[in-house]
């Protein structure tokens, strides 16, 4: 593999489950259920509370990429991200709700700057020709590490351990399974120069890194298309899915989580097979698939709601779950193809801003449907669709390769 170890490889695999631990327990499941059905707060105030973290995430990614690609590397910022990461998610539950939705806010912050960085390290663990299958092998890990997670809350759950321990467990288990990272991953460094930008300029940053994509056929308009499937799909996973499982489908949380646990195990073969599949296919035919399975998901989530069909809620579960895989396998992928190795960081700065409007608008695009107009959460769902049919035509003109 070009001298890259196993040791490396398996480390940075190892990150991905770490902090999809944290992704799907915190975010996507429980701390969003507490909150709205434990707590009494509303869909449109966990948006709220999201988006703010998002609009953070989104001003300082590109500068944070940049910095990355610097001399000083990816992994101390890895770390420090990490670590901010960890320590709230320990204190969530700790104080009053609103210092909790605080610590939620940082929690949220530092998780999605690490992935900045962790992303662009795909290229310090593999090579042109097996990448696909790599970024898959990493989502594959990810997903295990939500059925651990999933497990570990369960257990302590059916022990009767409350919320707030399952936030310190899960803590704790990012802590356990990222250290190997910051230990053995070998870090290819690609510049010598250290990097003197401040952080206050980090909104130009942010700009310059836009113009700077123009200049590479493709990456702009993959960005973009990027924005409006990351909107639908973050919009979910950000935690409104498992309310819209109990509060609109009107299951119990015991059998929300038991769909959920069967969407993980499924993504865990959907983003092995897409990632293997983006070596021999390429990427850009890999997104478009995806996002008319992702079209088809949805709608069936709306059949199933609208005419009492709830068996389709286990069909939307296994497609949304092989698609959720297969999707972020497959697109960091393509964007280490339209990107230069030596601007890694800064595009992936800027894949994650553009990842985080996703998030900021999702969020309070639902709130609005939902909480201000009152036309329900299927009508929310429906918007979605929408979002993934403009996203399918503006990936379509991509190339997939890029023409430089």
């Amino acid at each position: 593999m070009n001298n890259i170890t196993k040791k490396s490889l398996f480390s940075w695999l190892l990150f991905d489950l770490a902090n999809t631990v944290y992704a799907f327990i915190i975010p996507g499941l429980y701390f969003s259920v507490w909150l709205v059905s434990e707590k009494g707060w509303t869909d449109q105030q966990l948006g709220l509370a999201t988006s703010t973290a998002m609009v953070i995430v989104a001003i300082l990614g590109p500068w944070i990429g940049i910095k990355s690609d610097s001399s000083q590397g990816k992994k101390k910022i890895l770390f420090l991200m990490t670590l901010i990461c960890i320590i709230s998610t320990f204190l969530l539950g700790t104080f009053s709700v609103e210092v909790s939705v605080l610590l939620f806010v940082f929690s949220l912050i530092g998780f999605n700057l690490g992935s900045v960085v962790y992303d662009a390290l795909l290229v310090s663990v593999s090579n042109e020709e097996n990448r696909g299958k790599i970024s898959g092998l990493g989502v594959a890990f990810g997903y295990t590490g939500s059925l651990i997670g999933f497990g570990v809350a369960t257990l302590l759950q059916n022990m009767g351990y409350s919320y707030v321990e399952i936030f310190k467990a899960v803590a704790f288990l990012f802590l356990i399974f990222s250290l190997p990272a910051f230990l053995f991953i070998e870090e290819k460094i690609t510049s010598k120069e250290k990097l003197k930008t401040s952080i206050l300029n980090s909104l130009n940053v942010v700009i310059n890194s836009w113009k700077h994509s123009r200049k590479y056929t493709g990456l702009t308009r993959f960005l973009v298309g990027r924005f409006f499937y990351a909107d639908a799909i973050n919009t979910l996973i950000s935690g409104l899915l498992a309310v819209y499982l109990v509060e609109e489908v009107g299951l119990t949380p015991a059998d929300s989580q038991s769909i959920l646990a069967l969407a993980i195990v499924v993504s865990i073969i959907g983003g092995y097979i897409f990632g293997k599949a983006a070596d021999r296919f390429g990427p850009k035919r890999l997104i478009l698939i995806s996002i008319i399975c992702w079209m088809l998901s949805l709608s069936l989530a709306i059949i199933a709601t609208e005419f009492n069909q709830l068996w389709l809620i286990y069909v939307t579960g296994v497609l949304g779950g092989f698609n959720i895989g297969g999707i972020f396998a497959v697109d960091r992928v393509f964007m280490t193809r339209l990107s230069p190795e030596k601007h890694l960081g800064e595009f992936y700065g800027l894949y994650s801003t553009v990842g985080r409007f996703a998030t900021i608008i999702g969020p309070i695009l639902w709130g609005l449907i939902v909480n201000s107009l009152g036309l329900g959460r299927n009508v929310a769902m429906g918007s979605l669709i929408v979002l993934l049919a403009i996203s399918y035509y503006i990936i379509s003109g991509v190339p997939d390769k890029a023409e430089n």
